[in-house]
């Protein structure tokens, strides 16, 4: 084990490092080379070793490569993550995560872009950005506000599953010719509900999409990220028995505001919905509000999918080829039963099958 900084050595050009930084004088901690204390810099930082400490980096940039192995608090002006990384981050402009990256900790940067496939289980904050214009606030009408006894929840059949719930309000009935894009009700009552909380904690179960977290981390006061898609994914491939898939789910009872748990339970068995279901009615506060996403019946779109949130609350589907997870189709009814110990505020159904449901604890 080397303590201390004088192991460390720099260069202008290091074998199949030069990919990762920008040209210049770098410092490299290379496979071998273990290190583990404080590092304090004004230069560029390349990991690709075992490290364990406190990092503290001046307008600098730190970059843990593919090899790197970081146990660290971290203070840099840009950080990358291309490896494993276990700690806390204060980057003074922006976080880079790469799909072949494995994260977990906390990140408050300013901005944030990471890459379909990366794993991560984070806390973001990002630095709020100021509103240029007044967007036009959305009202719910009065039979449509949370938890009004005027509003009538009917369960439809499968008949009526087809076709567009009476909940649809015009914009989205213009875009049923499309199957992947339409402007989500849903999200914007999410949202809503969360500033009606003064903003919160939200919960994000993946899979990861950068268009989201920094859409999201805009909205809320602290977004926490756990990508439960990539975790089921993983011990399927391994063919490993999930006795206990929801382990990653270990936040404190209350923890958050709201919770996105976009289509997952259209990928896993009916007895884990309901451990699922078990598990966000602890994790939610009262009146915090869950969003569910199912599938219809057209193949195309049973795939795994990230919903990515774009501008005036429009979601596109884009395929997760790296994810390979079974599509379990069920109709309303059977879908709203295993949310029952939810309250249903809302439902909104598309013609290409799209269902979006918000839910409320009481």
């Amino acid at each position: 084990m080397v303590k201390g900084l004088s192991m460390l050595r720099k260069t202008k050009s290091v074998k199949n490092i030069n990919s990762f930084v920008s040209i210049g004088e770098k410092t490299i901690i290379g496979e071998q080379v273990s290190f583990e204390g404080i590092i304090r810099g004004k230069k560029d930082l390349i990991i690709n070793g075992p490290v364990k400490g406190s990092i503290k980096l001046e307008n600098s940039h730190l970059t843990v490569a593919p090899r790197g192995q970081v146990e660290a608090e971290i203070y840099a002006q840009n950080v990358s993550i291309r490896g494993h990384l276990i700690g806390n981050i204060k980057a003074i402009s922006n976080v880079e995560i790469t799909r072949e990256a494995n994260f977990i900790g906390q990140i408050k940067a300013k901005r944030i872009s990471i890459e379909d496939g990366a794993s991560l289980k984070a806390s973001i904050e990002l630095e709020h950005e100021p509103q240029k214009e007044t967007l036009p606030t959305y009202k719910i009408p009065e039979q449509e506000a949370y938890g009004s006894e005027k509003e009538a929840i009917t369960l439809l059949n499968e008949t009526e599953s087809s076709a567009i719930s009476t909940h649809l309000l015009g914009e989205e009935s213009s875009l049923k010719s499309d199957p992947v894009t339409h402007t989500s009700n849903v999200i914007r009552l999410f949202i809503d509900g969360l500033e009606r909380q003064q903003k919160g904690q939200v919960l994000d179960i993946g899979p990861v999409c950068s268009e989201n977290i920094n859409f999201l981390a805009q909205h809320v006061m602290r977004l926490y990220v756990c990508d439960m898609y990539l975790q089921l994914d993983r011990k399927r491939r391994k063919n490993i028995s999930i006795s206990n898939p929801w382990q990653h789910l270990d936040y404190p009872p209350q923890s958050f505001n709201g919770i996105l748990l976009w289509d997952l339970i259209d990928h896993i068995e009916d007895n884990e919905v309901s451990r699922l279901v078990e598990l966000c009615i602890k994790m939610l506060r009262p009146s915090g509000l869950l969003m569910v996403i199912s599938l219809g019946e057209q193949e195309t779109q049973r795939a795994v999918n990230s919903f990515v949130i774009g501008e005036g609350f429009r979601l596109e589907l884009r395929p997760q080829p790296h994810l390979d997870l079974p599509f379990h189709m069920r109709h309303n009814r059977e879908v709203l039963s295993l949310l029952a110990p939810f309250t249903l505020v809302k439902s909104f159904i598309h013609h290409n099958g799209l269902r979006q449901f918000l839910l409320q604890r009481d």
